[in-house]
């Protein structure tokens, strides 16, 4: 049997076949080659984008303290909740129950994970740890919770204006936690970390960059005095109708500011609870108003500087004062009256003699010297300095009106920091707010002249003065009222809005604190200095004397009573408004 012809392959076929298999080969570690040298730094990059993630480690923000180491601003645990949309879409059936356990509308839930960017977030910024325990609870894949703080401020509403607020982002939104941000922010730390496919944290990686807290601060706030501040501004503006007033309450002997409070006001520990940013200006600092005839003691004290007046000089006030156009007249009229009476009857007429016999820049010099048309540079971003226009562009009329406080504008600060200079002998200190940062004091005028003014000042709170609802049972207080019709932007007045303002000092005999207070806009009731401020001045004066130990004086086993103890309510009230003896 013949055997079968074995037909051989061609040659190229077998080439072909080994070349088609090298070829496959050499194209694996080509590719192989590609991935592990050309493209590894590329890979290696897109997989730490996927499992590697740098996250954010919180920084504590200094703590602001009282005088008496009581904290006003601290830090308080909180959490904030954040996802991961390529991860968290995966499970919306579960997204209800994520809602339910924020507190959360599942509507507003979808919005905020598609309202971010599609790798990150935000659901509730600085919310209440609970919340982040609950939602940890249901392990739910591509929603963080991560472990921050925010700011909690235990007076609340009482310290807004003077504080201010914090961002989210832990800097300083307003007041002094604006102004000395830079001081009480932190500096956030860092950490790499390898996380899995459901974004959950399996290492950290390397070293972590810590945190660094920031520095605290340490003010001469007293929280007794800001207390009693604020609660009477706040209730004084209720019953006057008043759109806004500030008080400051200073020590005269070196400047330290034990209170300075503003109305109205929110509280910053409410969610959404200072969204109206006029409840949160620092009116006495960043308001100027025309004072009024708060302004007439240093007209006084700038004309006895300069020997235009004597002590003992009397003013004839019987007629109207012709001045540019108009007449400058008293609500009561008197006939003569010397420097004490100007000031206790407070008469416009009296007051713009005396500046008439003074040179402007006397009564220039003198206002400069105690403060006004200066800002006080506590720290306060966008803090004015008022309007105080040169000497040489006073007219005859500016020259006797800004004596009576108009033509001119300051800031309740500066009422209470000049004042103090007649409480203290003649010295000006500059403003204290922050422990350690005291100033030079500048003498402004003698020790004769301060304690003259301080003598005539005490007849203001007494029977007949303008300031006898400023008095105070057991003390002795000085002070002045001042009232200025607001200006309706016309070249004219508003005839029933005011800047009513008093500022006084006790007590009397040798003066330890002063307070100024200021009331704008009112339209209810009697709005005069006398009525609206005074009174505020008397109850916060009361407990920051109590609260200082300051006590009243005893006659016969009890508080020593004014001489005139049948001075009714209504009596004192007119006499407040101006309608004082002849």
């Amino acid at each position: 049997m013949p055997e079968p012809v074995r037909k051989q392959l061609p040659r190229w076929r077998a080439v072909a076949l080994i070349l088609l298999i090298l070829g496959g080969l050499g194209m694996v570690l080509a590719r192989d080659a590609d991935l592990q040298w050309w493209q590894k730094r590329r890979l290696q990059g897109q997989g730490a984008m996927r499992y590697e993630q740098m996250r954010p480690l919180p920084a504590q923000r200094g703590v602001i303290y009282a005088d008496n180491g009581k904290p006003l601003a601290v830090n308080v645990p909180a959490v904030t909740i954040w996802v991961d949309p390529r991860i968290f879409d995966r499970y919306q059936s579960r997204w209800n129950q994520v809602a339910a356990a924020l507190h959360m509308d599942p509507a507003v839930l979808s919005r905020r994970v598609h309202g971010g960017g599609s790798a990150f977030a935000y659901i509730q910024r600085q919310v209440h740890p609970q919340l982040g325990q609950a939602l940890d609870a249901l392990h739910v894949p591509g929603i963080y919770v991560e472990k921050t703080s925010r700011t909690y401020y235990p007076m609340g509403p009482v310290t807004t204006a003077l504080l201010g607020l914090v961002h989210l982002d832990h800097h300083g939104a307003a007041g002094l936690e604006r102004g000395y941000d830079s001081w009480l922010a932190g500096t956030p730390g860092s950490e790499r970390v390898l996380v899995d496919g459901k974004g959950e944290v399996l290492r950290v990686l390397g070293h972590p960059v810590p945190a660094r807290e920031g520095h605290s601060l340490h003010l001469t706030i007293s929280p007794e005095i800001q207390y009693w501040a604020y609660m009477t501004l706040l209730a004084a503006q209720r019953h006057f109708g008043a759109a806004n007033g500030s008080a400051v309450v200073m020590n005269v002997h070196n400047g330290h500011i034990l209170a300075m409070v503003s109305v109205p006001s929110c509280n910053p520990n409410s969610r959404n609870g200072c969204s109206n940013p006029l409840d949160y200006v620092n009116s006495a600092v960043h308001q100027a108003l025309e004072p009024g005839s708060v302004m007439k003691p240093f007209v006084i004290a700038a004309a006895l500087k300069t020997g235009a007046v004597q002590v003992d000089q009397t003013f004839n006030v019987a007629h109207c004062l012709p001045i540019g156009g108009f007449c400058i007249r008293d609500d009561v009229t008197h006939r003569k009256l010397n420097l004490a009476h100007i000031l206790k009857y407070s008469s416009d007429i009296g007051a713009a003699k005396v500046a008439l016999r003074t040179q402007p820049d006397a009564i220039y010099g003198m206002y400069r010297a105690a403060g006004f048309g200066t800002a006080s540079d506590l720290g306060f971003s966008g803090e004015t300095a008022g309007v105080l226009p040169l000497p040489q562009t006073w007219d005859r009329a500016r020259h006797a009106t800004i004596a009576l406080g108009y033509g001119v504008s300051v800031t309740t600060l500066q009422l209470a920091d000049a004042y103090a200079a007649i409480a203290n002998g003649g010295y000006h200190f500059p403003p204290v707010l922050v422990r350690g940062q005291n100033g030079t004091p500048q003498k402004i005028m003698s020790a004769s002249i301060a304690a003259h003014l301080r003598h005539w000042l005490e007849g203001v709170c007494a029977a007949n003065g303008t300031g006898i609802l400023a008095a105070i049972p057991g003390y002795r207080v000085a002070g002045k009222t001042g009232t200025a019709n607001l200006a309706n932007g016309k070249g004219g007045f508003l005839k029933n809005k005011t800047n009513a303002t008093f500022v006084g000092f006790a007590p009397g005999f040798s003066p330890d604190l002063v307070m100024a207070v200021s009331l704008r806009g009112s339209t209810k009731h009697w709005n005069f200095g006398g009525v609206e401020s005074a009174p505020v001045f008397r109850v916060t004066m009361r407990h920051a004397l109590e609260q200082r130990d300051v006590a009243p004086r005893w006659c016969g086993g009890k508080v020593c009573q004014s001489r005139e103890s049948r001075v009714t309510t209504v009596q004192a009230e007119i006499w407040a408004e101006g309608g004082g003896g002849k």
